[in-house]
C-alpha cells in the first residue's frame, strides 16, 4: 500500500485553501494510499525526475516529493500550472531525505518605518489617531463661514473633505446651542454612503464634541437609513430594499422569459438613471425627456416598450413588498413634502455618489435658507455611477462654491503614481461644471509606492505577509494598516496568510474597534484613511472582474462604464494610504496599471 507523509511546512499553506480543495485533497490523497491506481504523475522539465503530481481536482494538483524510505511526501496543493512551476524550480538540498527548496526565494521586504515629511504646521508626529481630525490650517475660515445658501466643497484625495465636515459640524453645534438653548433636538444632520463610514464619522465627532450636550445635536447616519426611517415611520413597515446586481438578474431572467431585445442591465439603468432620476411618472413625460448619458438611441416607439416592461416588473415588486434603493429614497421625500423638514443643517459627505432621488430627500428634510446644506465631495472618486444636476434638483450653489487643490493627507508620490489611473483629468461635477485636477498638489512627501509582481499567487500572498510584517515591525499599529482585494474571494484569502502569520486581523467593515490589521475589500476604503495600504490581486483577470464585464451584456455604455468606475474604485483605493502604499498583482497585471513601469516577476 502506497504511503503518502505530509511537510511540516504543508499544513500552513493547507489552512489557506477553500474547503471544497481541502476535501478534494483529503479525497485524493486517500484515494492514493488505498492503491486506487498510479495516481502520481511526471512533471516534464522537473529538476529532479523523482518530483511528481498527485491530481486533485480538474484544475488543482499536489506537488509530491520522495520521502525517507518508500514514503512519499506532499509538499504544496496549488492550481496545476502554478503546481507545474513550483515543481519544475525545486532543487534537492543533498539531504537523503530529498528535502526540497525554492531555487530562487522572494526577498523580504526591510523593516524600515515609510517616513513622511511635511510642513511643521501640520504636526505629523502625532498619533495617527489624532491626526485623523487634524484640519489643514487655512481652512478654520470655511468652518466658520456663514453662507447664504447651500454651500458645495470638492476636492481631490487627501484635501480633507471629510475632516473640513466633522469640524462644520461642529461648528453647527456650538452656534445651534448658542441660538436654541431651550431646544436641544438633533438639528444637524451628518449623512453619508454606508455604515461603516457614519460609525467612522460618529465616532470622530465623540472626540471632537466631548460636551454630550453639543454632541447630542448632531445625528449622523447613512442616505439609505436615513428614508428608511422616514418610511417606517410613515407607514410602520420596514422597506425590503434590493440591490441594483440582484434586480439586474432578476429582470434579465424576465426580459428573457418575455421575449425582450433589452438586456436586464439596460432596463435597470434605464429606470435608475432615467426614470426614477428625473421622478418619471407617466409615460407622456419618458417619451420627452432627456436620456443624458444614454447613449442608445430610444424611438418614442421603442421607449414605449421600454416603459410598459419596466412598469410590470416594478409592480411585480411592490406586489412582492420589495424595493430599490432610489425609490425609499423617493417615497421618503414624498412624506417629508407633507410633513415638514426635519433639521436645521444637513452635511453630506461623499456626495458625489448620491443618486437624485437622494438628493430630492435631502432637499426636503431641511429648509432652503443660510447654511441648509454643506455638500463635500469629489467627481473623480466616483465609484457609482450617478450623475446628478444640483440645480435641477432645486439646490443652487452657485457663488458658494470651493475647490481645494492642497492635499495634506497623502503623499505627492502616490498622487504622481495614482492619478493615470484615472484616464483622464476632468469629470463632470455636481454643479455642472468641469472638475479637473489642473494645479493638484500635495504637501507631503514619502516613500515610492511598490509594485510587485510574483510568479503565482502563493507567492503573492507570501510577499504581502512579508510587507505587513515589516510594517509591523517598523512601528506602524496594525489599525492603520489596511489590506484589500477586489473580491471577498481574495480577502479571506488575505486573512488566512496574516493570520497563519500569527497577525491579528479585523474585518475593514466591522463596527468594533478592536486591535489587528484592516482586511476587506476596495470599496471597504471608500472615505477611510490609513498610513499602509497594500493592495493584492491586481491581475488582469481580476481588475477589472470578469462579472462586472459580463454584466454589460454587450451594452457599449454599459462597458464604458464598468471601466470607468474600476479605475475610480483603484484610484480611491490607492489614496487611501498617506505613508506607504504596496500593490501587487500574479502574471499579467490589470490593464488599468498599465501606466506603471511592470518589474519583472520574482519566483
Amino acid at each position: 500500500m502506497p504511503k503518502l507523509a505530509i511537510s511540516p511546512t504543508f499544513l500552513s499553506e493547507f489552512s489557506r485553501l477553500d474547503t471544497e480543495i481541502q476535501t478534494a485533497a483529503l479525497t485524493a490523497m486517500r484515494d492514493h494510499m488505498s492503491g486506487d491506481g498510479d495516481r502520481l504523475e511526471h512533471i516534464t522539465g522537473a529538476a529532479d525526475r523523482r518530483i511528481r503530481l498527485l491530481p486533485i481536482a480538474p484544475e488543482w494538483s499536489g506537488v509530491v516529493t520522495p520521502g525517507a524510505g518508500d514514503t512519499d511526501c506532499l509538499i504544496a496543493v496549488r492550481p496545476h500550472d502554478e503546481a507545474v512551476a513550483f515543481a519544475q524550480g525545486l532543487h534537492p538540498t543533498g539531504d537523503p531525505a530529498i528535502e526540497l527548496v525554492e531555487a530562487v526565494p522572494s526577498p523580504a521586504p526591510m523593516a524600515v518605518p515609510p517616513r513622511v515629511t511635511g510642513p511643521d504646521e501640520l504636526d505629523l508626529d502625532t498619533s495617527f489617531t489624532e491626526w485623523q481630525l487634524t484640519l489643514h490650517p487655512n481652512q478654520h475660515r470655511i468652518v466658520d463661514t456663514g453662507f447664504a445658501g447651500a454651500a458645495q466643497i470638492t476636492g481631490g484625495p487627501g484635501t480633507g473633505k471629510t475632516v473640513l465636515a466633522l469640524h462644520r459640524a461642529a461648528h453647527l453645534a456650538i452656534r445651534d446651542a448658542a441660538r436654541f438653548p431651550d431646544d436641544d433636538r438633533r438639528a444637524i444632520l451628518l449623512t453619508t454612503f454606508n455604515r461603516l463610514l457614519a460609525q467612522t464619522l460618529s465616532g470622530q465627532l465623540d472626540r471632537l464634541l466631548p460636551d454630550p450636550d453639543l454632541r447630542s445635536r448632531i445625528e449622523v447616519t447613512t442616505i439609505d437609513s436615513l428614508a428608511r426611517g422616514i418610511v417606517y415611520q410613515h407607514t410602520g413597515l420596514a422597506p425590503n430594499a434590493l440591490g441594483r446586481d440582484e434586480l439586474g438578474e432578476r429582470w434579465r431572467e424576465a426580459a428573457w422569459s418575455d421575449g425582450i431585445p433589452y438586456s436586464g442591465r439596460f432596463l435597470v439603468d434605464e429606470w435608475e438613471h432615467v426614470i426614477l432620476a428625473q421622478n418619471l411618472t407617466r409615460l407622456p413625460d419618458y417619451i420627452r425627456c432627456e436620456r443624458s448619458g444614454r447613449v442608445l438611441h430610444l424611438t418614442p416607439e421603442h421607449r414605449t416598450h421600454v416603459w410598459e416592461a419596466i412598469q410590470r416588473y416594478a409592480a411585480a415588486m411592490r406586489v412582492s413588498g420589495e424595493w430599490s434603493y432610489p425609490q425609499i429614497a423617493l417615497e421618503a421625500a414624498r412624506i417629508l413634502r407633507r410633513s415638514g423638514a426635519r433639521y436645521r443643517h444637513v452635511i453630506v459627505d461623499e456626495a458625489q455618489d448620491l443618486h437624485p432621488a437622494q438628493w430630492r430627500l435631502l432637499r426636503a428634510v431641511v429648509d432652503e435658507g443660510p447654511d441648509d446644506l454643506f455638500i463635500v465631495g469629489d467627481p473623480h472618486q466616483r465609484i457609482y455611477d450617478n450623475r446628478v444636476s444640483l440645480a435641477s434638483l432645486g439646490i443652487n450653489v452657485r457663488g458658494r462654491s470651493h475647490r481645494l487643490r492642497v492635499s495634506y493627507r497623502v503623499t505627492q508620490e502616490i498622487l504622481n503614481w495614482a492619478l493615470p489611473i484615472l484616464g483622464r483629468r476632468t469629470a463632470i461635477g455636481m454643479d455642472d461644471n468641469a472638475d479637473t485636477l489642473v494645479g493638484y498638489r500635495s504637501l507631503l512627501h514619502g516613500p515610492e509606492p511598490t509594485l510587485r509582481g510574483c510568479a503565482s499567487r502563493d507567492e503573492e500572498r507570501a510577499a504581502l505577509g512579508d510587507q505587513v510584517r515589516a510594517w509591523l515591525e517598523a512601528g506602524v499599529s496594525a489599525p492603520s494598516i489596511a489590506v484589500v482585494g477586489r473580491n471577498h474571494w481574495v480577502a479571506r484569502h488575505i486573512t488566512k496568510e496574516l493570520q497563519a502569520r500569527g497577525i491579528r486581523t479585523v474585518p475593514l467593515d466591522s463596527m468594533e474597534a478592536r486591535p489587528g490589521v484592516r482586511v476587506g475589500t476596495m470599496h471597504k476604503l471608500k472615505g477611510q484613511e490609513f498610513r499602509c495600504v497594500a493592495i493584492t490581486g491586481m491581475s488582469e483577470p481580476l481588475l477589472p472582474p470578469k462579472a462586472a464585464i459580463d454584466s454589460a451584456e454587450g451594452d457599449p455604455v454599459a462597458l464604458e462604464e464598468v471601466y470607468q468606475q474600476e479605475r475610480n474604485l483603484l484610484f480611491v483605493a490607492c489614496t487611501r494610504a498617506r505613508d506607504a502604499l504596496y500593490v501587487s498583482y500574479t502574471g499579467s497585471p490589470s490593464r488599468l496599471l498599465s501606466h506603471v513601469e511592470q518589474p519583472v516577476p520574482i519566483g
